[in-house]
């Protein structure tokens, strides 16, 4: 697991490898609707703005949410799909 001291260390601890398909999410105060599952073994539910940071119920736990996402490419094309920009 990681753990960073400050926000600002957190955002480097996040993995992104330039030669593999991956997304970047900009945090900008929208609607957030996840599971949370901490180290701890509670999970609990978040429905909330301004997710950029979670705390556990349970046990106080705080965690940065890392706005990088992992690409998982489909052989089969679902029925909804964004199509990326094509500029």
């Amino acid at each position: 697991m990681k753990i960073a001291e400050t926000s600002e260390e957190a955002s480097h601890l996040q993995d992104m490898k330039a030669d593999e398909p991956h997304g970047w999410i900009q945090w900008k105060g929208t609607d957030v609707c996840m599971d949370v599952y901490c180290e701890c073994g509670h999970h609990s539910h978040v429905d909330a703005e301004f997710a950029y940071y979670v705390k556990c119920p349970k046990c106080g736990a705080v965690y940065f949410c890392n706005g990088h996402i992992e690409f998982i490419k489909l052989k089969q094309e679902p029925k909804f799909v964004v199509m990326e920009d094509s500029d």
